[in-house]
């Protein structure tokens, strides 16, 4: 599949979606059933008695980050809940999605870092986006990869690496599939197949002159024995960069669309170049706090209030 065609097929499912979704009001602490219900993340079964009760840990700011990447307002309300980790329903005729906190604050802890909880977020969002949550039957296996297509997708755009993706489903996925759910392997491949049309999109528009790689990870430090100074391959530049306000320092975006920068002999990933989620700018740099600056013509380098903060320059 071409990225025209997935771009295409992937914007007119969710186009369908919002159309035939209004937005919901704010809910209140309640207690409320289910029907029909989706399983939870790796499947077990939620109990229709779902206790439910407003965020206050950054959930919502998850949620718009997410959301940014693909240029779409929420058609749901995130919660709190008594659900064994995350779950997309409809409560009385309102699109949630819940989360357990302690579970995701486990999963972070267990996998290292907090793009296990975020991906687990974004999975749950890829069912409403995608109408799964109005079709009979709750979950199916078909239904969970969509799903998690649609997580290693976001999260490539937001940053992460494809391990980073992965990383809640590694965890704790049955290596086994069911009626509901398909085994890890699957879920794996169908993550990394999303986070891959993702990072090809962004390499194709960083640089199409260049072949895009989708592996992400740290540019490739060549050792200079005469200097003993560890060094980063020319080979690998593609782009220089400058910020105003480190104006000493050195910046480079690698061909594989890392920001980078070299300091005391040693390479450091910064961020990484993606496609804009802002109106007017084709690019932009993000780092993995959702920070973004977007690149405006002739490589003007601004951020949100559109005041200019650097600039980059074909290496």
């Amino acid at each position: 599949m071409d990225n025209k065609t997935y771009l295409f097929g992937f914007t007119f499912r969710l186009i369908l979606c919002v159309v035939a979704i209004w937005l919901l009001s704010t809910a209140v602490h309640a207690q409320e059933k289910s029907s029909p219900l989706f399983c939870s993340y790796y499947g077990e079964t939620i109990n229709p008695d779902i206790t439910i009760a407003e965020t206050n840990d950054g959930a919502s700011e998850i949620i718009e980050k997410i959301l940014s990447v693909v240029g779409l307002k929420p058609n749901f309300e995130i919660r709190s809940a008594n659900v064994p980790n995350a779950a997309a329903v409809i409560l009385n005729n309102k699109r949630y999605i819940l989360y357990n906190p302690k579970f995701i604050n486990q999963i972070n802890y267990v996998s290292g870092n907090d793009w296990a909880g975020i991906s687990i977020i974004a999975h749950e969002i890829g069912h409403h986006l995608n109408g799964h949550t109005l079709k009979s039957g709750g979950s199916r296996p078909d239904l969970e990869l969509e799903a998690d297509e649609f997580s290693g997708f976001v999260l490539c755009k937001l940053g992460a690496s494809k391990q980073d993706a992965q990383a809640a489903m590694n965890v704790a996925a049955s290596q086994k599939s069911s009626h509901t759910h398909p085994a890890r392997k699957d879920r794996l491949v169908s993550i990394a197949n999303g986070w891959n049309n993702a990072n090809t999109q962004s390499g194709a528009i960083a640089n199409t002159s260049r072949k895009s790689n989708p592996d992400i990870q740290k540019p490739v430090v060549i050792e200079n024995h005469q200097t003993s100074q560890a060094v980063l391959d020319e080979r690998l530049i593609a782009f220089d960069v400058s910020f105003d306000e480190d104006a000493d320092s050195d910046y480079f975006i690698t061909t594989k669309g890392d920001l980078v920068t070299v300091d005391d002999n040693s390479v450091y990933l910064i961020g990484r170049l993606a496609e804009s989620n802002r109106r007017g700018y084709r690019l932009m740099l993000s780092d993995k706090n959702y920070n973004y600056l977007y690149i405006a013509p002739q490589g003007k380098i601004v951020n949100g209030s559109g005041k200019s903060v650097g600039y980059i320059d074909k290496h």
